[in-house]
């Protein structure tokens, strides 16, 4: 898992560390997953803006992510959070040499929670995620992150405004697929 250089996914998929167990499978009747693991529990740690679990993320990722890369993170689907446990991790990748635009693109209006049940349409995304002014991409190569995808939608929808926004590339990239 090199990110950009010569050795890119370049099929415009989304590049998945590992999978990822939600806690429970009937929330309501408390019933937990019996697939639940560790590095599930990493996610769950790192949406909570957990230290050790971005200690454990940056550990993972740093040597492979290299020089001169931008880094942005999918917005979280509330318009009021700003901060976010992946934004956090990318800001501190971002320190080593390589261009933080962690929070380029943002939420200009809340969506339900897509492990909730919310919209996972592409759309929903295009319509509520914008981009700050003070920051260019154009024709930058960025590495795009998310905590966890399902569809894919969030991150295809980020990498296409990327684009529309002048990127030369985007690599798109989750710490884990829900399963």
């Amino acid at each position: 898992m090199v990110f950009i250089n010569e050795q890119w996914n370049n099929t415009g998929d989304i590049v998945v560390y590992s999978n990822y167990h939600k806690y429970w499978l009937d929330r309501e009747r408390k019933i937990k997953n019996p697939l639940f693991d560790v590095f599930s529990g990493k996610i769950l740690d790192l949406k909570e803006g957990k230290q050790s679990a971005i200690n454990y993320f940056y550990n993972i990722l740093n040597e492979e992510i290299c020089d001169g890369v931008t880094i942005c993170v999918v917005p979280s689907s509330s318009a009021e959070k700003i901060k976010s446990g992946i934004g956090m991790l990318g800001e501190r990748l971002a320190e080593n040499q390589r261009i933080n635009a962690v929070y380029y693109l943002y939420r200009t209006k809340s969506i339900d929670k897509l492990a909730l049940g919310g919209c996972r349409d592409k759309e929903v995304h295009m319509k509520t995620i914008s981009t700050l002014d003070d920051i260019t991409v154009t024709d930058k190569i960025i590495l795009l992150m998310d905590d966890v995808t399902t569809t894919g939608n969030s991150l295809y929808a980020c990498k296409e405004i990327l684009m529309q926004k002048g990127a030369k590339h985007v690599e798109m990239f989750a710490l884990g697929k829900a399963i």
